[in-house]
């Protein structure tokens, strides 16, 4: 691997569950220095919603802001301009920093499918290199693969053996999700121990979702939580739990990074992505895919321990691999 050492990095990406801080942490402790702005720059939940239905209009206001940080970074040059998503950097704001830093490196992951962020397409040729997690749109637009990663933490989430849940679930609410979970409750076995953890941004998009979305309209409040759960509980969490759940929106054929989580965890994943199949881990002895429409789990799969692949395989995956492939 090339070293990061004394290399300059403007990183936008969201601040997604301290996905961006897992990789900031990495390239500096490779030696290279981060100036982050954020992807998305909007806390509340309607700026969030804001920035994902109207994102020409969040784009002018997001402007504002990173000009602003620009100019307390005070930076010259870079050596990488690193973007995920660009959900709301507008064209002209790219095409400023491709003047203002003409010799930097500029790359784009996609960890979100084309379909969910259409307007980023425009963008694309101001990038040097073009990477997503999602094999549909690397055939369609000619991208360039790279599946997602585990963070070092999930290695330390490696359990001793001793389970409290058989099967755990953690995630955000969109599209069926609710209803994939309530499938496979009523389908589990009684023996089975299980936890759910259903997390919505706010009470507004919980009543919005119960209006626009079918099989919400029944919903609880008791049955959510409204502020997410905190990282250490999540390594918890994954550290006393045999298997994990994984309920990938219905229109993205990409492997979600709660896979690959699992993965680094030594888990068993029960997902709903059968195009994980297709991938080099794969493992029925590891992994189980389940009908979103028909949740069923054989509990022979609840009983066993997870099986750990090659230990290359295990290293392909790792945050660190991650960076440098995506990077160079």
């Amino acid at each position: 691997m090339r070293s990061f050492e004394s290399k300059r990095f403007l990183f936008v990406a969201p601040p997604f569950f301290g996905y961006h801080t897992e990789i900031i942490n990495e390239i500096e402790s490779q030696g290279g220095y981060v100036d982050w702005i954020p992807d998305r720059p909007f806390d509340s939940s309607f700026g969030k919603a804001f920035a994902r239905f109207l994102p020409q209009f969040a784009a002018k206001n997001a402007d504002l802001i990173y000009r602003r940080l620009l100019n307390t970074f005070g930076s010259t040059s870079y050596d990488y301009v690193f973007v995920i998503n660009g959900q709301t950097l507008s064209r002209s704001f790219l095409t400023a920093l491709k003047h203002d830093f003409s010799s930097a490196y500029f790359v784009l992951y996609l960890w979100d499918s084309v379909a969910n962020r259409s307007h980023i397409l425009r963008n694309f040729y101001l990038f040097d290199r073009v990477l997503s997690f999602d094999p549909s749109d690397v055939s369609f637009y000619g991208l360039t693969l790279r599946p997602l990663f585990y963070g070092r933490q999930y290695v330390d989430s490696r359990s001793n053996g001793t389970f409290s849940f058989d099967l755990s679930f953690v995630g955000s609410v969109h599209s069926d999700r609710y209803q994939v979970v309530n499938r496979l409750k009523l389908a589990l076995p009684s023996m089975i121990n299980s936890f759910f953890f259903l997390y919505i941004q706010s009470l507004w998009l919980f009543y919005f979702y119960r209006c626009y979305l079918p099989g919400m309209r029944s919903a609880s409040l008791n049955e959510f939580s409204f502020k997410p759960l905190s990282s250490s509980k999540l390594s918890k969490t994954f550290a006393c739990s045999r298997s994990i759940l994984d309920i990938a929106h219905p229109h993205q054929s990409g492997l979600t990074m709660r896979t690959f989580e699992t993965l680094g965890a030594h888990k068993k994943l029960i997902t709903t992505n059968s195009s994980v199949r297709e991938y080099d881990f794969y493992d029925e002895r590891n992994i189980a895919v389940i009908d979103r429409c028909s949740p069923i789990v054989d509990p022979d799969f609840l009983s066993t321990d997870f099986s750990p692949p090659e230990s290359s395989i295990m290293d392909k995956y790792s945050v660190s691999a991650w960076i440098h492939e995506v990077i160079y």
